[in-house]
Order: structure tokens, then C-alpha cells, then sequence
């Protein structure tokens, strides 16, 4: 189950294990969404089990484990980073919210 669907950028230059790797379904990063007051952490699903490397964009299906707290602040059209605590991976837009 996922909460909303975004399309993702993940940026160009990371200096995170994560960059040189990639990532695929299941990816945990955090979230900062600029009407919540910390960062959110969130299940990444990309439809599929390939690895994803910098400088891609993709729609992204995230489901939050605290979206019960959150819900009511995240809308349709809102931008928010990608992190990986205080490293900035990339960024995304809300597509829609799907429950």
C-alpha cells in the first residue's frame, strides 16, 4: 500500500554510497516537506526491481509509516526534498495522494 504518487529527480552529483550503487523498490529515504516541521521517512516503489542512479526521474509510489500524522499536510503539486539525513539525493513533486 502507498499513500501518494510523486515524480522523483534524483540529483546529479551525490557523494552518498547510495549515488554509486543506485537504489530499487524498497529505498527508505527521508522527505522534507516545507508544512512539516521534520523530516518524514518513506518506502520508495518504482514499479519495477532495476536499480535507479542519479540524475534519473521517475514516478515513484511512497508509502509513510507516519502518514496518519501527516496527511492533512501534504496536497497534490507539493514540492519536497529527498534526503538522506543531511544530504540532499534529489527531489520530487506530489502527483496525486492515493488513499
Amino acid at each position: 500500500m502507498h499513500h501518494i504518487t510523486a515524480l522523483i529527480k534524483f540529483s546529479e552529483n551525490v557523494p552518498r554510497p547510495h549515488a554509486d550503487g543506485g537504489v530499487k523498490s524498497g529505498y527508505a529515504p527521508h522527505h522534507k516537506f516545507s508544512n512539516v516541521e521534520y523530516l518524514v521517512s518513506g518506502f520508495h516503489d518504482y514499479g519495477d526491481d532495476k536499480y535507479h542512479f542519479t540524475g534519473e526521474s521517475l514516478i515513484t509510489k511512497i508509502a509513510f509509516p507516519s502518514w496518519e500524522d501527516i496527511h492533512k499536510l501534504i496536497r497534490v503539486g507539493d514540492s519536497f526534498e529527498v534526503r538522506e539525513l543531511n544530504t540532499l539525493v534529489g527531489s520530487g513533486v506530489v502527483q496525486s495522494i492515493d488513499v
